[in-house]
C-alpha cells in the first residue's frame, strides 16, 4: 500500500462508500547515521564468526510513499552498504534493495547507484 510521508488515505471500497479515511504515520527524514544498526558484523571483527540478525534491527520506514524496513552498515561485508525491504514492489528498487552505492544528499533524500537516482526515506516514529 503506498502512503504519503505523514498521512496514508484508504479507499473504502467494500461498502462502496466515496469518503476517505486518514491515518496519520508520524515520520522523521532519514539519515545514515539515523538507518545504523546497534550490533554490525565486519570481517575484520577479532571474535569472528559470530551470529547477527540484521533483520531484527531494521527501522521502520517510508520509501517514496511505500512502508518497509532498512538500515545502514557492514552487515557482513568489508564496506557500508544501504539495504531495505519493502512491503510492495517499488518502481526501481524492487522489494528487496541493497547498495554499496549510495549517499545521503540530505536528511531523507539519498542518491544511489552509477546513474544518479534518488529516493525519498523517511523513518517511521
Amino acid at each position: 500500500m503506498r502512503i504519503g510521508r505523514e498521512t496514508r488515505t484508504t479507499e473504502q471500497k467494500e461498502t462502496g462508500d466515496e469518503n476517505m479515511t486518514e491515518e496519520k504515520i508520524e515520520t522523521i527524514p532519514a539519515t545514515e547515521e539515523s538507518l545504523m544498526i546497534e550490533n554490525d558484523v565486519h570481517p575484520f571483527d577479532k571474535d569472528l564468526p559470530k551470529t547477527v540478525n540484521f533483520f531484527k534491527q531494521m527501522h521502520p520506514v517510508l520509501v517514496d510513499g511505500i512502508k518497509g524496513k532498512a538500515c545502514t552498515g557492514t552487515l557482513g561485508g568489508y564496506s557500508e552498504r544501504i539495504r531495505i525491504n519493502l512491503e510492495e514492489e517499488h518502481p526501481e528498487l524492487g522489494k528487496d534493495f541493497q547498495t554499496k552505492y549510495y549517499m545521503f544528499l540530505e536528511p531523507g533524500k539519498v542518491l544511489w547507484g552509477h546513474d544518479e537516482k534518488t529516493f525519498e526515506i523517511h523513518i517511521i516514529v
